[in-house]
């Protein structure tokens, strides 16, 4: 129990230090800004193409994928839902909140981890959800934030600036490494990948801990703890449940990966598409704050549950 525990502490730590660093005013909002764009343009992708390129196919395990994106489907639903009509937010901020529910902090937090505790087929279920969401779930979120903020949506415009979209762009290029079947393990093109891929996690962490350092004053709320609740507690349950109704699988070490993504904070994409869409990132940024701390437990348990 411990060394799971222990496991954990670098991640809580390398948040905690861009927090101290955030309101010691060493670094501010700008900085984060910088490093998150740096994640964007050039880190994230990194990590996508390696994934892809490097990934087994014929592991992936479908029921999983399939449940997943059924749940994350219905929580962005309900997300929208009690932000748009409980707490009269406007349609693009409970847009972005439904893409903050049903995105994980996968990249960021839960990919390292996996890869500390878990073996490969886990792994690459997790890589397989990671790549499912920055191919569908951000095209459909984009789509209707485009819908919601336009008069008028010119189609081939949306298409083209999706397909030059970071994350997109990275899958289609990874997708043509392993379609040309192009080997890359132990050549230059994997070491400046596996080195980019690296940054992702303590700079994505240390970001969010200098984001959340400005946002500290009533946290804990009505909003911010619905959402939490909804990403970690009811989550799980309703991917347990879909498994069981669709594929005979409602236990968690049936589909390992799956339920170890749901228990997850929320996704902290969701703040770029503030800053595109106008939007304020205070409570979300919140929403994420206590979520994070709430998920310490989540993974602990899943860790434990799931490598007994």
């Amino acid at each position: 129990m411990f060394t799971i525990f222990l496991g954990l502490t670098p991640f809580i730590f390398i948040t905690f230090l861009g927090f101290v660093f955030g309101k010691l005013k060493v670094l501010d909002l700008s900085h984060a800004k910088i490093l998150n764009l740096f994640l964007f343009y050039i880190a994230v992708p990194a990590l996508i193409i390696k994934l892809i390129a490097q990934n087994e196919i014929g592991q992936v395990d479908f029921k999983q994928i399939f449940s997943y994106l059924i749940m994350q489907s219905i929580c962005g639903i309900i997300a929208y839902l009690i932000t748009s009509k409980y707490f009269k937010r406007s349609i693009p901020e409970s847009i972005i909140w439904a893409l903050t529910v049903a995105l994980s902090n996968h990249v960021t937090l839960l990919l390292p981890i996996t890869e500390i505790y878990f073996q490969q087929n886990v792994i690459t279920q997790v890589a397989s959800i990671i790549l499912m969401d920055g191919i569908i779930l951000l095209s459909i979120i984009a789509f209707f934030l485009e819908l919601s903020t336009k008069q008028n949506v010119n189609l081939f415009k949306f298409i083209k600036n999706l397909f030059l979209n970071p994350f997109i762009l990275s899958i289609i290029i990874g997708l043509l490494f392993l379609l040309l079947n192009l080997n890359i393990d132990q050549t230059p093109i994997e070491y400046t990948l596996s080195k980019l891929a690296a940054c992702v996690s303590p700079v994505g962490l240390f970001a969010i801990g200098i984001i959340l350092s400005f946002y500290t004053k009533n946290v804990i709320n009505k909003l911010s703890v619905s959402i939490s609740v909804l990403k970690l507690v009811i989550s799980p349950i309703i991917l347990l449940l879909i498994g069981l109704v669709i594929f005979n699988a409602g236990l968690p070490a049936e589909i390992p990966g799956a339920f170890f993504v749901s228990v997850a904070p929320c996704g902290v994409t969701s703040i770029v598409l503030c800053a595109a869409y106008n939007v304020s990132p205070e409570n979300i940024i919140k929403a994420i704050f206590v979520s994070t701390i709430a998920s310490i437990g989540t993974i602990f348990f899943a860790i434990k549950y799931l490598t007994l």
